[in-house]
């Protein structure tokens, strides 16, 4: 089958991770080109490009308008070359009045993934006629009801990175060493670009439970602001692949996601590529993982927080449990089995 993806690519964004699993995937068996936004147009707080190199199927390929609604440049290949199936990942930075224009030259199955969760910026998106509409799961589906028949809808959640290959003790040990981290500390992680005001409760807990344990908060910033280094905390710099974030997730007893509440339809694609590192996973309860059951930790308030993180640094049994539904979830929605459910999808609208 012969793919076109129109996405973000190697970037630190939900949509470009979702792009680079499934992507990953296809081209195994497939023939993929994925048309990327050129460098020097993706410059919102979104994309922020990771420290690798596009591979050989990637084009830079359209620009990203400053915008919702703006137009840009789309390289002549999307519609010229004769792909089966094209997908595209969200529509929000995407210039649509040039992609009205170009959409009726396109002979391909047209397939759009939803992404966004704020409906009120999307009018000027349905102008678009897609043969299918993927979302992750029913809250999409039914805040979309009447925008597109019923028939397009498909419901396939977000893939999973695969289960860490090495685990336990030694996979800790080794991962410690390579990246400079103490062996005998408690270590308690947090990455990504999350706004600082985000991580304030994590900082509370870990001056809390200083004295307690021979502790630090490791915290690798991929863009904005850095907390003030203390005794117990250390800010490293970085966007690196996510091979390099399972490394430091490995290294870690607990990871701390920082993530603050929205009205927006939301889910957290930091969980799903992180759970398969078999790391605790500690969230407030807020929309981003408003699904998520057992494979994670979640709190209400800061009480809660500090209960449930000395219990999963104390308590085995417990850390087990909620790493046993963590493994479990993984292999459900690997991204194997993502991706096969794509092509599958792909397949039945190519036959209709």
């Amino acid at each position: 089958m012969k793919i076109a993806m129109m996405s973000r690519w190697n970037a630190t964004c939900g949509i470009s991770a979702h792009a680079e699993l499934v992507g990953m995937e296809w081209v195994k068996k497939h023939d993929l080109t994925v048309f990327a936004p050129t460098l020097e147009s993706a410059t919102d707080w979104h994309h922020n490009p990771i420290e690798k190199e596009d591979e050989e199927f990637v084009i830079r390929g359209y620009e990203q308008p400053e915008t919702i609604g703006k137009t840009g440049w789309i390289d002549e290949r999307l519609w010229k070359e004769d792909y089966d199936v094209l997908v595209i990942q969200d529509l929000k930075l995407m210039p649509i009045p040039n992609l009205v224009q170009i959409f009726p030259k396109i002979s391909a199955k047209k397939v759009l993934v939803w992404h966004e969760g704020n409906l009120s910026i999307c009018e000027g998106f349905y102008k678009l006629n897609f043969d299918a509409i993927v979302c992750f799961d029913t809250r999409y589906k039914n805040a979309l009801k009447g925008k597109y028949p019923e028939e397009k809808f498909h419901i396939i959640p977000f893939p999973c990175r695969p289960v860490a290959k090495v685990k336990g003790d030694n996979g800790k040990k080794r991962a410690r060493n390579e990246l400079g981290i103490p062996d005998e500390k408690t270590i308690l992680f947090s990455f990504g670009k999350q706004p600082l005001y985000e991580y304030k409760d994590y900082l509370w807990l870990a001056n809390e439970l200083k004295e307690r344990y021979d502790l630090k908060y490791l915290v690798l910033r991929s863009y904005g602001d850095l907390p003030p280094e203390s005794e117990f905390l250390e800010v490293r710099r970085g966007r690196p692949e996510y091979e390099e974030i399972y490394k430091y997730l490995r290294a870690a007893d607990i990871f701390l996601l920082a993530k603050s509440e929205t009205e927006d339809i939301v889910v957290s694609s930091t969980v799903f590529q992180c759970l398969g590192a078999l790391t605790p996973i500690v969230a407030p309860e807020v929309g981003y993982v408003e699904l998520m059951g057992k494979e994670i930790v979640k709190y209400k308030n800061r009480e809660e927080l500090k209960e449930k993180v000395i219990r999963l640094i104390e308590e085995e049994d417990l850390k087990e449990e909620v790493l046993k539904h963590a493994e479990q979830y993984v292999k459900e929605n690997s991204v194997e089995k993502i991706a096969k459910k794509f092509i599958r999808m792909f397949e039945d609208v190519l036959r209709s």
